[in-house]
């Protein structure tokens, strides 16, 4: 599989100040390296911009393989972080006063990384259109308009850095390598150790509304448990109040599970939460395509109920697996991106 990504933007600016900022790359004064957005994954290199200095962002490591001052770096992926290749900025002359950026990504992506590829993608696309966007603000004073970046993945970064800031790891010199395919792995486990028990906490809140009385989104008791439940009628109410129990305590566990918790009695717990959320995925799928998809449930269950289910035992099951116990510390666990 092979990874090209190219961005590039026009800038009135001339080609010194921009190349300036190319030259200041991976530097205690970086201008460019847009880590005010990405401050858990800054830049650092081992000396200035120049052939040999080495370093990397987050857990992507790489070395300059070619420099032509104010005009041109070229890295190379250092071996083991799944992608074999190259990224390289360029700053060319447009025209009296104006010039071009650009960034190009061009590698073979090793088998390690593949099924993460798409994601490291999007996340490399994110990060680059925010590196431009600093060019032309610290070149130019203005910026219009910023670039946008998906709600999901502003989400995901806006988390990291509060778990980050909340365990005081926000990095000042880049981390070891791990691995582009590990470091996205250890983010999305670090994601989903804090996802998943706040989706089980909210459903036990939801099941607790209904036993008092609520009845969104039905409108009216039988509503309701035509879409919740598949029925006439609500369970008892102290039934719900048991779900809603149960799914709190599932939360605490997937939670404790998450911050390391090593009792075998919390992980064997944890992973029966897991499995039961996987096999509430799957149990209620072959029903719903025979039954024809005509109740309200059925056509809930297929598109919300059945895959909430599996994305949260899938996440549960992920955090479970990488923490694996005393196996792996916080530390260890904190994510990186790749560029």
């Amino acid at each position: 599989m092979h990874m090209r990504s190219v961005h590039s933007r026009e800038i009135e600016a001339t080609p010194a100040s921009l190349g300036r900022l190319l030259d200041g790359l991976g530097g205690e004064d970086d201008r460019l390296w847009p880590s005010d957005r990405w401050p858990t994954m800054p830049m650092v290199l081992d000396r200035p911009v120049g052939v040999g200095a080495a370093g990397g962002h987050g857990s992507i490591r790489y070395a300059v393989e070619e420099h032509v001052r104010g005009e041109r770096v070229v890295f190379r992926f250092a071996p083991g972080v799944g992608l074999v290749g190259t990224h390289r900025f360029d700053v060319e002359r447009v025209g009296s006063g104006r010039s071009q950026l650009t960034h190009t990504l061009d590698a073979r992506v090793q088998a390690k990384l593949v099924p993460v590829a798409r994601l490291v993608r999007r996340y490399h696309d994110a990060m680059m259109e925010d590196l431009l966007d600093r060019a032309e603000r610290e070149t130019t004073g203005r910026l219009a308009p910023p670039s946008r970046r998906p709600v999901w993945l502003r989400a995901a970064n806006a988390l990291d850095v509060a778990i980050a800031r909340r365990q005081g790891t926000l990095p000042t010199r880049a981390p070891r390598a791990s691995g582009a395919g590990g470091a996205l792995a250890g983010r999305l486990t670090q994601l989903a150790g804090v996802a998943v028990p706040t989706v089980l906490a909210t459903l036990a809140g939801l099941h607790a509304a209904w036993a008092l009385g609520w009845t969104w989104p039905g409108g009216s008791e039988h509503a309701l448990a035509e879409r919740v439940v598949g029925a006439d009628e609500l369970p008892p109410e102290s039934a719900v109040w048991g779900m809603a129990a149960v799914l709190l305590a599932a939360a605490g566990l997937v939670a404790s599970a998450a911050r390391g918790a090593r009792a075998r009695t919390v992980r064997i717990a944890a992973w029966g939460v897991a499995a039961g959320l996987l096999v509430r995925g799957v149990v209620l799928l072959p029903s719903d395509l025979l039954g024809g998809l005509d109740t309200p449930f059925e056509r809930l269950d297929l598109a919300v109920y059945s895959p909430l289910c599996l994305a949260l035992g899938a996440g549960a099951a992920t955090v479970l697996w990488r923490t694996g116990g005393a196996r792996t510390s916080a530390a260890a666990a904190r994510p990186a991106v790749a560029s």
